[in-house]
């Protein structure tokens, strides 16, 4: 597992605790559930968080217990998946719970901070950044929506799990700023974007920390 990756290390206070969740089993962090084995996935948003198609490579920025990029593996094969997240105590919790497949590489960050040192394009990434129930508010800025598409393949993909709040509407304009709706899908208490970056959103030849 890389470590710091130049990032403030963790934020999470809380430790993540196992335990059963309606009838799952799930890491929660201050009593809402961060991750549910990938065994009991069925029901919840960490399926409707899979690309159409197999990426070939993904990114997901905020990891948790590790049960979308088991998902992803499960469903479309050997993929190199990339897991970050910044809390040192929920990927030791991650391996524990036995979800993240063994060739996952795993680095504890902060995704931010990760996301503008990082080189590499994905051909999916996914977007779960949360403390606890609130979304992180740099999720939806647009340097770093502009960076996502900018780390992204020119046929790849981006996921964000949202909460279906009063927020929603206008968490989904931010979004659309950049990234053009293929479909949106609700499960429970979340929502789950999936889109792909708008022509201008793209890169030009020569790449930029940013899209332009």
């Amino acid at each position: 597992m890389e470590k710091d990756f130049g990032g403030k290390g963790s934020r999470r206070s809380d430790a993540p605790v196992e335990a059963v969740d309606a009838g799952r089993r799930a890491l929660l962090v201050r009593g809402v559930v961060q991750s549910v084995h990938p065994d009991d996935a069925a029901t919840g948003y960490w399926s409707r968080m899979l690309p159409g198609s197999a990426p070939g490579s993904a990114l997901l920025l905020g990891m948790g217990g590790g049960t979308v990029a088991r998902l992803i593996e499960r469903t479309f094969g050997p993929t190199a998946i990339t897991g970050v997240d910044e809390s040192a105590e929920m990927l030791s919790a991650a391996a524990a719970f036995g979800a993240p497949p063994d060739r996952t590489r795993i680095v504890e960050a902060d995704a931010f901070v990760f996301l503008r040192a990082d080189a590499a394009r994905y051909g999916f990434i996914a977007v779960d950044l949360y403390r606890a129930e609130r979304l992180d508010r740099g999720v939806l800025a647009l340097p770093f929506l502009r960076a996502l598409c900018d780390h992204l393949r020119p046929d790849g993909t981006a996921a964000f799990n949202l909460m279906e709040d009063r927020a929603l509407a206008r968490s989904l304009a931010r979004i659309e700023r950049v990234f053009e709706r293929l479909r949106l899908s609700a499960a429970g208490g979340n929502v789950v974007f999936h889109g792909r970056p708008r022509p201008h959103a793209r890169p030009p030849k020569k790449r930029p920390p940013y899209c332009s």
